[in-house]
């Protein structure tokens, strides 16, 4: 019986991939590092930090002035439009919702999202691909990771999931993804209510 389902934030219920890769761009370009967009979107729903080393790069710094980028555009970032209904058909119906992210505390808290747990870099030792802040979430949700649905975009997302015996769904929002780690794929978030369904979960 599914009792909890964890979110990933950016890319997954949050259209904000493009203005993170621009937010990238340009703190890399203030530190004279060259950075190739793509491998930057690949690398988003990563810690800064790997992002960064990823680049060759060792100052901490930049994630910082990413994030200060990245807030000069946050509102023009939206939710995926089927987030909110399917949100409020999974409360609905007694099934908690919890958001494990790699972005920062100051930036989840400007959203005020309605959900039972919100884990963010700020809050645990070790990000993703770590279980660490899954079962953190996991636990403010008083469930059992067998309980437990976890939804992402990239394979990130899922490792953790499937260490823990999480289901694992992979969402695409109709781009080409890969996973190793998928129990599910579906395109748009909405779609994890039908998956539910028929599977008896809902």
């Amino acid at each position: 019986m599914v009792k909890g389902i964890i979110f990933d934030l950016d890319g997954t219920i949050w259209n904000s991939i493009d203005y993170r890769v621009e937010a990238w761009k340009r703190a890399f370009k203030d530190y004279n590092i060259d950075s190739d967009p793509e491998v930057i979107k690949l690398m988003i729903g990563y810690p800064g930090s790997m992002l960064i080393k990823k680049m060759n790069a060792v100052n901490p710094e930049i994630e910082m002035r990413e994030e200060k980028y990245f807030y000069e555009n946050i509102g023009n970032v939206r939710f995926f439009s089927d987030v909110e209904d399917t949100f409020s058909i999974l409360k609905s119906n007694n099934i908690k919702i919890a958001v494990v992210t790699s972005s920062r505390r100051k930036l989840i808290d400007k959203l005020n999202l309605s959900v039972d747990a919100i884990i963010t870099m700020d809050d645990v030792k070790n990000g993703k691909p770590s279980t660490e802040p899954y079962l953190k979430a996991i636990n403010l949700m008083g469930i059992e990771p067998e309980d437990t649905v976890v939804v992402g975009d990239i394979d990130n997302d899922l490792i953790p999931a499937k260490n823990l015996h999480c289901i694992s769904v992979l969402v695409t929002h109709g781009n080409k993804k890969e996973s190793d780690h998928k129990d599910y794929e579906i395109e748009n978030i909405k779609e994890i209510i039908q998956i539910m369904k028929n599977i008896k979960w809902l």
